[in-house]
């Protein structure tokens, strides 16, 4: 009796909190298809990730009303990689559906092959998707028709990017020119350097002539006295001859060396260093 008492005692405590945990998640599958029904994707969005977080409803169904929740609330890359997940589903119609979807964003996306593909997976896994058929037809038909305008937007698009990489390129070199240009200022000579060194070479040669030149007239000058000395000699000797007194002799010899002094004071060394430029010549 006692052991029959207590056996009802736990069902009596056991029963109700089963009974509650049942009917709070069919309260959530509940709000989760009102929310979707009702066009709130925002708050289906948050009901259908409580189902599976919560109570681990994670069924076919209910992801891929989470993965159109996420798609009708913007969410689109929550969205897509829902309907990837979905496209290996056991379930061939999930499959077919989710599959399907995704060549729709992938169409927004314009990667319109890639979409085709995406809608060839949905017929081959549902052939009675009537959706699918319907996109996979009319994407093949436009593609068709604007095969020679993709192609040519094609070209366009690979000429853009190779003027892009050219300008780039260009600007690079540029940069590196300028960089170069920059490092060997101190090792290039400019115009001006050139010029005032062809100035200084022309000041040394003219400098340098000069001096040869005044260094040539101190030996014209010693010439020109040497010879007068002989001719002096040659005069004293001319004077004995005559029989000249000692006081006539003297006056004619005084007279030549003043002559001689005055030739001599006409002929004093020129300057070998020439002045400084803008400076006063003292």
């Amino acid at each position: 009796m006692i052991f029959i008492s207590r056996i009802l005692l736990f069902l009596i405590l056991f029963v109700p909190a089963s009974w509650t945990v049942t009917t709070r998640k069919n309260a959530a599958i509940k709000a989760a298809s009102k929310d979707y029904a009702n066009a709130k994707y925002e708050a289906s969005v948050a009901s259908h990730l409580l189902l599976g977080t919560e109570f681990g409803i994670n069924s076919p169904n209910s992801s891929y009303n989470l993965a159109l929740s996420y798609h009708y609330n913007e969410q689109l890359e929550e969205a897509q990689a829902a309907y990837l997940g979905l496209i290996g589903s056991a379930n061939p119609m999930i499959a077919s559906f989710a599959s399907n979807q995704n060549g729709i964003l992938l169409g927004k996306q314009e990667k319109y092959k890639e979409a085709l593909e995406a809608f060839k997976f949905a017929l081959i896994k549902d052939p009675l998707n009537e959706p699918a058929r319907y996109n996979y037809e009319l994407l093949s038909r436009w593609l068709e028709e604007n095969e020679d305008q993709n192609q040519e937007d094609q070209d366009k698009e690979d000429e853009e990017q190779k003027d892009k990489e050219d300008q780039e390129q260009e600007k690079q070199d540029q940069d590196k020119d300028k960089e170069n240009k920059k490092d060997g200022e101190g090792d290039e000579k400019t115009e001006e350097d050139e010029a005032s060194e062809s100035e200084k070479k022309d000041d040394k040669s003219g400098e340098k002539s000069q001096e040869e030149k005044d260094s040539q007239e101190p030996s014209d000058m010693e010439s020109d006295l040497s010879e007068r000395e002989k001719s002096k000699e040659q005069m004293k000797e001319r004077l004995k001859e005559m029989n000249l007194s000692p006081e006539q002799a003297s006056q004619i010899l005084d007279a030549m060396n003043a002559a001689e002094l005055r030739y001599i004071q006409q002929n004093k060394k020129k300057p070998t260093k020439r002045p400084e430029k803008g400076l006063p010549d003292w």
